[in-house]
């Protein structure tokens, strides 16, 4: 009788795990070379490449190029862009990059930034962002966000992500193994405003390991059958 009492009480405790299962969520967000991580899990963006580009007309589709990572710097909104995403900054690869009266215009091309963040096994989430004009999101190599479209991009890009309108993505099915890579390929296009005309990039994200009880599942419940075959045969 002892015996079955305390396989059931292993039975009860397995399924209980697998009923109230934490998951495990990551933090992430943007900041730059040498700041704060602001309680962030992934290292600070990093800029590690620039291609020339047009600033007329539809986005090329271009991968990620990875240079040797450079430093990236802090830039202020100026009330140009909006606010800054909670727990991130405004991310560019020189300090004038931002808005404001010592802008330097960056050439125009497209930008990539990278950062890398420690994660295993299945995610979903989502990222928000905001980007002059527009970025591109690829999570190790594979784009999970599009450019927005430029429209007449008289500040930053119509569609989003811009720099205008906060936008969130949603995430699902993500699987990741140890050392992962984020890179947003900010597009700089140009906007029209005379000596007036930035590059930047925020993002936020959170992701969350989808829980797999499955198997506690499956041996508790085995346990409470074997527990049970048990008891009737002791009463026969």
């Amino acid at each position: 009788m002892k015996n079955i009492l305390k396989i059931s009480a292993l039975a009860a405790v397995l399924v209980a795990s697998a009923t109230f299962a934490s998951a495990d969520t990551i933090q992430l967000g943007s900041y730059a070379t040498g700041a704060a991580s602001l309680g962030n899990a992934n290292t600070a963006l990093s800029f590690t490449g620039f291609v020339a580009g047009a600033n007329t007309g539809p986005a090329t589709v271009f991968a990620p190029t990875n240079g040797a990572p450079a430093s990236t710097y802090t830039l202020d909104p100026a009330g140009v862009w909006i606010a800054p995403i909670a727990g991130s900054t405004y991310v560019g690869s020189t300090p004038n990059s931002g808005p404001g009266a010592s802008t330097v215009n960056p050439a125009f091309g497209y930008y990539t930034f990278s950062t890398t963040f420690a994660a295993s096994g299945v995610y979903s989430g989502s990222i928000s962002i905001l980007a002059d004009d527009t970025t591109a999101v690829y999570l190790n190599g594979v784009q999970i966000v599009p450019f927005g479209a430029l429209g007449g991009n008289t500040k930053c890009a119509d569609g989003t992500p811009n720099c205008t309108v906060l936008t969130s993505f949603s995430l699902s099915g993500l699987s990741l193994t140890g050392s992962n890579s984020l890179q947003f390929i900010v597009r700089q296009a140009g906007d029209g405003a005379v000596g007036l005309d930035p590059s930047g990039l925020d993002f936020s994200a959170t992701l969350t390991a989808v829980p797999e009880p499955s198997t506690l599942l499956m041996l508790g419940t085995g346990l409470m059958g074997s527990a049970g075959a048990l008891f009737r045969r002791m009463r026969s």
